[in-house]
């Protein structure tokens, strides 16, 4: 009986021996890059807020606004899962990161056995460029939904693509994985139209009856929920605005989506996609070129897909028609991410007619090992700083590796921790990060030329942050001609060096 077992083991270790292999490379090339510290985008820190506000019993709120008003703009899925954690080891931020880390190995399972439906034995090539993107690495510790949301949209496309006769269960556990998914972000809503409308051609209006009913379930309250709160629109009304950072804008017509869909197209191809895949070309003419090549592989793919199609060229077409109407000055790898794999899987099947087209039986290793060649040069170069900055880190500076502009707002929020009453009232341009390293009530500045609006806001803080961030100027378009009308009425009790930050104290 041993010798079975031993021998059922052998077997295991033997069939998934690359799929371990990968994972094991994954895993140590995450641990070069691993970066303890919180990401700066300011997601991150109203994830950990909403998980805070579930496992206090509190609903789902925005703990770090003075009023805390419930939440309507991000699903609850995520911060759901944070919160399981949460309630053992409360809001440790290396335990948080190491759930993404866990999301973005179950994403990487998903994307094996995904890859195997469609290269069989060649597998490896496409998984071992896979394993080497540091834009998939660096996000896999930052503490943002692109990894969950990766692992449970790829779950989902291989249940569904696996579900037959005899095995209908998986269709279920597909539902559930899609509907999870969209629970994590709204633009799952990409995945449930497109699985929704496959079994619809295919007639399995059973199975499409019994998916939307889980859907409408869990969607509709939280829609009706929404709506009663924020009749406005909410999250869906800056999708729809022509700025999402400028309240008078005004929403967007025909015309402003096909200029924005036309943005995008350019901004995704001649620079985004190649960029994220080959993080460490940075001329624009090479990205733009081999942005094109990336292009045109993905359109020779999808097209020899014809006679097989899945699932999954159903949800690539869907994805893409998401990333193009959505706000181009939203436009980044995150919103690229949850269809980078399906970009890669068209690539690769491009690569490979290509391949069969010049006769050269290596013609793919050879361009797969430039590939990754290229991204272990950048993996390598960043890792440096990483173990250098995790060594500060470690000695006790907190911000190590942070731009100036960054150190500086997180030393103002430090002495706001020390020495402003925990009543009082600050605001910011990112309130998540006043509230989660100093607990105080924090607020927004509004996007608004209005300046009356603007003085609302002014009138209800007690302190506030006027930083002079590098990569925003919104405090000096909105809030400084606010202070400086009002200069009579506020007093500078901190400032730091150079860029300026200033802690302004409201009189009332």
């Amino acid at each position: 009986m041993h010798t079975e077992l031993y021998k059922s083991e052998g077997s295991f270790i033997n069939e998934h021996k690359f799929l371990l292999l990968f994972t094991i490379i994954y895993l140590i090339l995450s641990f070069l890059l691993f970066d303890p510290k919180l990401f700066t985008g300011g997601d991150n820190a109203v994830y950990i807020i909403l998980a805070e506000s579930i496992t206090g019993g509190k609903g789902y709120k925005n703990l770090h606004l003075p009023d805390e008003p419930p939440h309507t703009q991000y699903p609850f899925g995520f911060p759901l899962l944070l919160s399981l954690p949460m309630l053992l080891f409360g809001p440790n931020i290396i335990i948080l990161k190491l759930i993404v880390l866990l999301t973005s190995i179950g994403a990487l399972f998903f994307m094996y056995k995904l890859c195997e439906s469609f290269f069989k034995e060649r597998v490896d090539l496409i998984m071992a460029f896979y394993v080497s993107i540091p834009t998939l690495i660096t996000f896999n510790h930052w503490i943002l939904s692109e990894m969950p949301f990766l692992c449970f949209s790829l779950g989902a496309l291989y249940f569904f693509m696996k579900a037959k006769p005899g095995k209908e269960y998986l269709y279920f556990i597909s539902f559930f994985f899609a509907t999870y998914a969209f629970l994590i972000r709204t633009a799952g809503i990409s995945l449930i139209i497109a699985m929704m409308l496959f079994l619809i051609l295919k007639k399995q209006y059973k199975y499409f009856a019994i998916f939307l009913f889980i859907f409408l379930v869990v969607f509709l309250p939280w829609q009706i929920r929404n709506v009663s709160i924020a009749p406005e629109g909410g999250y869906l009304e800056q999708l729809l605005m022509k700025k999402p950072y400028l309240i008078e804008s005004g929403r967007v017509g025909p015309r402003d989506l096909a200029i924005r869909g036309w943005n995008n197209f350019v901004f995704y191809t001649f620079l985004l996609l190649p960029l994220t895949l080959l993080t460490s070309i940075r001329s624009p003419w090479i990205l733009g070129a081999i942005g094109v090549i990336f292009v045109v592989l993905t359109i020779i793919g999808f097209i020899e897909r014809r006679r097989r199609i899945s699932i999954v060229e159903y949800y690539f077409l869907f994805g893409i028609l998401l990333l193009l109407v959505w706000p181009d000055i939203w436009a980044t790898e995150r919103f690229l991410l949850p269809i980078l794999p399906i970009f890669m899987i068209y690539i690769y099947i491009g690569l490979f007619q290509l391949g069969r087209k010049i006769k050269f039986k290596y013609s793919v290793h050879l361009i797969t090992g430039i590939f990754v060649l290229l991204n272990l040069l950048s993996i390598f170069s960043q890792a440096r700083n990483t173990v250098v900055n995790n060594h500060a880190y470690l000695k006790g500076d907190a911000y190590a590796g942070y731009r100036r502009d960054w150190r500086n707002y997180f030393d103002v929020i430090e002495w706001i921790k020390e020495n402003v009453p925990e009543e009082k009232i600050v605001m910011a341009r990112k309130p998540e990060f006043v509230y989660l390293l100093s607990r105080h009530k924090s607020l927004t500045c509004p996007f608004s030329i209005d300046q009356n609006k603007v003085k609302d806001a002014f009138m209800q803080s007690d302190y506030i942050i006027l930083d002079n961030f590098i990569w925003t100027e919104a405090s000096k378009n909105y809030l400084a001609p606010v202070i400086q009308k009002e200069f009579e009425n506020i007093e500078f009790v901190y400032i730091t060096q150079k860029p300026r930050f200033y802690v302004v104290k409201v009189k009332k």
